[in-house]
C-alpha cells in the first residue's frame, strides 16, 4: 500500500519559550499550540478539583438529579440500559454499582444482545422491562436516537433519563431528561467530547453534590471505569477527558475491582501500584478483552466480570473472556486476510468500500471496517445480511462525516447513528443497491484528494536528540490518545547494524541502528513488519518514522524506537 509521509508544519519562534526542556520537546509543544508556562503547567499537571466542569451546566441535569433523589425513587425498580461496547459496559457498571452502593437503590442492568436486538432501546426490551416492574430506565452510551422507543416506554408507564454522547440524528427523544453534550440545544456546557461513561460520571458527580448521603470523594474510586471506557471509545484526550483519564489511571493501578485484577492476571497485563498503566494498555489490551464479550457472545460477560467481588468467580469469568478474545482475534484475522487480498487484486478501489456478507458476525464488523479504513485510507461500510435486513457499521477518514452522509440517505435507511468517524446503520435488502450507488456518488463528490495512507510526523530529529531526557519529557504529555497522540518522530539516514525477524510466525521486525557518534546502539521494533525484512540490508541507510519509548526487560530500562514506517534513504 502506498504511503505518504507528511511533517506537521513547524511553528517558529524568535526565542525559546520553554528553555528548561530539550529543543525537540519544545518544538513538539509549540506545534501543538502551547505558548506559555501557564498553559504547559495546566496540561502537565491536571487538577481534579479545578479542571472538571460544573455538571449542572448540562441541560436537564437538575431535572435528572431531582428524579433520582426524590424519596419515592427508593420504591422504584431502576434499569441501567447500556450499550454492548467497552464504553457502555463500563458506564453500566459505574451507574449500577454507584447507585446500589452509595444510594441503596433497587438497580439492575440491561444490555441488549448485539446479534438479536441490535444497538439501543427496542420495544422488545421495553416489554421485558415492563414485566420486571421497571419504573425508570437510565440509558448510558445510547438512547439519543431512540425517539419512538422512548415514547413507547412513556406509554408503558416507564420514565427515561438519557445519558448519551452521540450526535443527535433528527429529533430529540421526549424523555424525562436528556443529557448529551452533543445535543444542539446544549449551549452552556464547555466540553462536547465526553465518552458515554464520562456523561454517566457527570450525572453521578451532580448527584453527589446534592445528596447528603454521599461523600463526593467516594466517586474518585470509580474513575478506573471512567478511564477504561473513555480511552476505549477513542474520544479526544483533552480538557475534561484528560483529567478524568489521568486520575483514572492512578485508580486503575490500585483498583479495588476483582474483575479488573483477574482480567490483568489472565491477560498477562502488567499493571500494578508500582507502575502506572498506560493508555496504550487500555486501548490494545484491556478494551479489546471487554469488547470481545459483546462481539463474540454477550456483553453481559464483561459486565458480570467488572461487577464481581469474589476473586475466584472473577477468575472464572476472566478465563472465559480470555478465550473469547483469542477467538475474536482469529476470526478477525481470517476475514481481514481474505478482504485485503480481494481489495489489493482490484485495478481500482472505489473511494468508499461497501461490502456485505451473510457469514460475518455483527460483533466484529466495526472492528474490521476500522482496520480496512486505516489500511486503505478511505471510508468502509460493512453489512451483515440477515434475511431481508442488512445491518452493520461504517468507519471513516478525516474530512468525511459518516453520520452526515447517512443523513442524506435517511430515506433509504431504517436506522442510523453514531459519530462522524464511526457509525452504525440498518436498511432493508431492497434498498441496498440504491443506497450503495447513492453513497458512492456522495463519496466521489466529497473526497477529492488522492486516497493514500498518510503518516503525520511531529518533528524530524537527529541521533543526538534521541536521549533519555527527551524520552522522559515526552512521557510528561501522557495520557496519550486521540488529539494528543504519542509524538511521531522522523530520523533520516540511520545506519543499520543488524536486523532479524522475531515473535510467533516471525511476525515482527527488530533493527539495530548506529547511535550518536557511533558510541551506542539503538534498538527498533516493528510490530507486524516481519515480512518487510527483505526490503533492507545490513549497512543500508534508511529513513525511519517511530515513537520513542522506554522498554522494560529483565528489570532494566532502555530506549526503544517503536517503528511506524521506513524506507531507504535517498543519496
Amino acid at each position: 500500500m502506498e504511503r505518504k509521509w507528511t511533517v506537521i508544519e513547524t511553528v517558529k519562534k524568535n526565542k525559546r519559550c520553554f528553555p528548561q526542556l530539550e529543543k525537540a520537546t519544545e518544538q513538539i509543544l509549540l506545534n501543538r499550540g502551547f505558548e506559555n508556562e501557564k498553559e504547559l503547567k495546566c496540561f502537565f499537571t491536571p487538577d481534579y478539583e479545578k479542571d472538571l466542569h460544573d455538571p449542572f451546566l448540562l441541560n436537564d441535569m437538575k431535572k435528572a438529579v431531582e428524579r433520582i433523589l426524590n424519596k419515592k425513587t427508593k420504591l422504584d425498580k431502576i434499569c441501567i440500559f447500556g450499550d454492548y461496547d467497552a464504553d457502555g459496559v463500563t458506564g453500566s457498571v459505574l451507574l449500577t454499582s454507584f447507585l446500589k452502593k452509595e444510594l441503596k437503590l433497587n438497580v439492575f442492568s440491561y444490555i441488549p444482545d448485539r446479534e438479536e436486538e441490535g444497538y439501543g432501546m427496542s420495544e422488545r426490551a421495553i416489554d421485558y422491562l415492563k414485566k420486571q416492574n421497571t419504573t425508570l430506565i437510565i440509558t448510558v452510551d445510547c438512547g439519543i436516537t431512540n425517539v419512538e422507543e422512548v415514547f413507547y416506554a412513556k406509554k408503558s408507564g416507564i420514565d427515561v433519563i438519557i445519558l448519551d454522547h452521540h450526535d443527535v440524528v433528527e429529533k430529540i427523544p421526549k424523555a424525562l431528561a436528556v443529557i448529551d453534550p452533543k445535543n444542539p440545544q446544549e449551549k452552556r456546557y464547555p466540553f462536547k467530547e465526553l465518552a458515554g461513561v464520562g456523561v454517566a460520571f457527570k450525572f453521578l458527580q451532580a448527584i453527589s453534590r446534592k445528596s447528603s448521603e454521599i461523600k463526593e470523594d467516594n466517586l474518585k474510586w470509580y474513575l478506573d471505569l471512567v478511564a477504561v471506557g473513555t480511552v476505549a471509545d477513542c474520544v479526544p484526550l483533552l480538557n475534561e477527558n484528560r483529567t478524568l483519564v489521568k486520575f483514572g489511571l492512578m485508580v486503575l493501578a490500585k483498583t479495588k475491582r476483582a474483575g479488573f485484577r483477574q482480567l490483568f492476571q489472565n491477560g498477562r497485563i502488567q499493571i500494578n501500584e508500582s507502575e502506572l498503566p498506560k493508555t496504550e494498555q487500555i486501548a490494545f489490551q484491556i478494551a479489546p478483552r471487554i469488547n470481545a464479550a459483546g462481539r463474540m457472545k454477550h456483553a453481559k460477560m464483561a459486565y458480570n466480570l467488572l461487577m464481581e467481588e469474589n476473586e475466584t468467580k472473577a477468575n472464572e469469568i476472566a478465563k472465559e473472556l480470555e478465550k473469547e478474545n483469542r477467538n475474536r482475534q482469529k476470526v478477525t484475522a481470517d476475514i481481514l486476510k481474505k478482504m485485503k487480498k480481494k481489495l489489493n487484486a482490484m485495478k481500482k478501489i472505489p473511494k468508499v468500500i461497501i461490502k456485505t456478507s451473510a457469514e460475518w458476525k455483527i460483533g466484529i464488523i466495526g472492528l474490521i471496517a476500522g482496520r480496512l479504513a486505516e489500511e486503505f485510507s478511505r471510508p468502509v461500510i460493512l453489512l451483515q445480511e440477515k434475511g431481508d435486513i442488512f445491518r452493520g457499521s461504517g468507519r471513516s477518514i478525516p474530512g468525511f462525516d459518516l453520520v452526515g452522509a447517512f443523513k442524506k440517505q435517511a430515506g433509504l435507511l431504517n436506522k442510523y447513528g453514531g459519530h462522524n468517524q464511526a457509525a452504525g446503520l440498518t436498511l432493508s435488502k431492497e434498498n441496498f443497491f440504491e443506497f450503495k450507488e447513492s453513497f458512492q456518488v456522495e463519496a466521489e463528490k466529497k473526497i477529492i484528494r488522492k486516497l493514500i495512507k498518510t503518516i503525520l510526523i511531529d518533528i524530524k530529529v537527529t541521533l543526538k536528540e534521541i536521549n533519555a531526557k527527551f524520552c522522559e519529557e515526552i512521557s510528561m504529555l501522557e495520557p496519550f490518545g486521540k488529539e494528543n497522540e504519542l509524538p511521531t518522530l522522523l530520523l533520516k539516514k540511520a545506519n543499520i547494524i543488524n536486523k532479524k525477524r522475531l515473535g510467533k510466525d516471525d511476525k515482527h521486525l527488530k533493527l539495530w541502528i548506529e547511535g550518536y557518534n557511533g558510541t551506542e546502539i539503538l534498538e527498533g521494533i516493528g510490530f507486524g513488519m516481519g515480512e518487510r525484512t527483505t526490503e533492507i540490508k545490513i549497512n543500508d541507510k534508511i529513513d525511519l518514522i517511530f515513537n520513542l519509548e522506554k522498554n522494560y526487560w529483565n528489570g532494566t530500562r532502555k530506549l526503544q524506537l517503536k517503528l511506524i514506517d521506513f524506507k531507504k534513504s535517498k543519496n
